[in-house]
């Protein structure tokens, strides 16, 4: 994918450095997913560390990196976000207004910019050679490997143990699941490399049944459903691709589906008794649910949206939420949340940033998914894991979550990092 490029024009000793800084920083790299996943302090402290060097690097190779930057087509969507995010929080820190919360973004925005770093620097260290193709392939399996199977068991070990939602390390439900698919699913596209047909098929399966269970043990409707369908396009893909689509397959594949379905059985039925009664009580006028509170901040975000087509600043934009929440459903319980976000990334993003918010965030997902230099989606990492994002934030604002971003970009980056040369067995 790449061709070989003269390292820096300095001498031996800065290339000598800067050979020691992509090493530390690779390795700090491939432990952001194991640690992230178990202990969320431990992965930032490892995301951080990794974006120092990264900084460092390109600061040393300035010159030669530049081109870097316009060549790989996954590093421009999260510094468009991290440049959109702090302008806004910039224009807002100026009208600040005080003992209420103004949304600033300088932290997402910082974790952005800094995810852009790392794959800046490693993308031009893959593409000067300063680590062998075949070496950096096993080492992103090694990786992504390790945080699966360490989450899925600590996720299993964390249920057994009585909790009633699964967090894994993260501590918060939601995320976790967000995460965790996206880490499952790029791991079940990955397994497509497999050369031998039956290893293949068998692991995909397995991987797409255990990471079923671990969302279903979080208890997040949108993933439980959004990450079924998914891996099910994912697997049937991969099926038709082999051209090993026959009964015997298919019928082995809903037999396992149903003894993952039987052991979750309670907490299917739960969620979705839980759906249709949020559902109903919306459609009698009471929000005072989950899913009720979502619907009512969508309908006030667009109210929003009429007033200030071009953005405006939270506290405005709560405002006229309050006021209209205050007529048309009095007591809402859409106001517990209004100070946090509207639970739809687009909702959100066009109610804050305006339409170039809005055309910022089509232009990330756009990319990721359709053009970020791998051919395909379903068998493609990086844009299943971009999909999942998009998907999620139709009911969630998943971008500006510091957990979420750290996992994701590092995700997005081994996985570009992995299909730069596909070296099977």
């Amino acid at each position: 994918m790449y061709d070989s490029l003269p390292l820096h024009d300095g001498c031996a000793r800065t290339e000598k450095i800067t050979r020691v800084i992509f090493s530390l920083s690779l390795i700090l790299l491939l432990l952001i997913l194991p640690l992230g996943f178990i202990h969320e302090k431990a992965g930032r402290i490892a995301f951080y560390n990794c974006s120092y060097l990264c900084g460092a690097g390109i600061l040393l190779n300035f010159k030669s990196i530049r081109s870097t930057l316009f060549s790989a087509k996954i590093i421009l969507p999260g510094l468009l976000l991290a440049a959109m995010y702090s302008t806004w929080s910039l224009v807002v820190s100026f009208n600040i207004v005080p003992n209420v919360d103004n949304g600033l973004l300088f932290t997402p925005a910082k974790r952005w910019f800094l995810a852009s770093l790392i794959a800046l620097f490693t993308l031009w260290g893959v593409k000067n050679k300063l680590v062998n193709k075949e070496l950096l392939f096993k080492l992103t399996w090694i990786s992504l490997s390790a945080a699966f199977i360490l989450s899925s068991v600590y996720g299993i070990w964390q249920h057994i143990s009585g909790v009633d939602r699964i967090v894994l390390g993260i501590n918060r439900a939601t995320m976790t699941a967000y995460a965790y698919s996206a880490m499952a699913l790029a791991m079940m596209t990955m397994l497509n490399q497999i050369k031998s047909l039956p290893v293949r098929f068998s692991a995909i399966i397995l991987t797409c049944l255990l990471s079923i269970y671990i969302i279903l043990l979080t208890e997040t409707r949108s993933a439980m459903l959004i990450h079924t369908l998914l891996s099910i396009a994912i697997m049937l893909s991969a099926l038709w691709r082999g051209k090993v689509i026959k009964p015997l397959p298919l019928v082995a594949i809903l037999l396992a589906f149903f003894v993952v379905a039987l052991l979750s059985k309670n907490i299917i039925l739960s969620r979705f008794e839980t759906t249709q009664q949020e559902i109903s009580l919306f459609t009698k006028g009471d929000d005072h649910t989950s899913l009720g509170s979502r619907f009512s901040l969508w309908q006030s975000g667009i109210v929003a949206i009429k007033q200030h087509p071009f953005g405006e600043t939270q506290t405005t934009r709560n405002t006229i939420l309050r006021s209209w929440l205050g007529v048309n459903h009095p007591n809402s319980f859409a106001l517990e949340y209004i100070d946090v976000h509207l639970h739809n990334e687009f909702i959100q993003y066009a109610s804050l940033f305006g339409v170039f918010g809005v055309l910022i965030l089509l232009f990330f997902f756009i990319k990721l998914i359709f053009d970020n230099g791998t051919k395909g989606i379903f068998d493609n990492p990086v844009s299943i894991v971009a999909l999942s994002a998009l998907l999620y934030g139709m009911t969630d604002v998943v971008l500006t979550s510091i957990e979420y971003i750290a996992l994701l970009s590092t995700l997005i980056l081994l996985a570009s990092v992995n299909s730069i040369e596909k070296i099977r067995d």
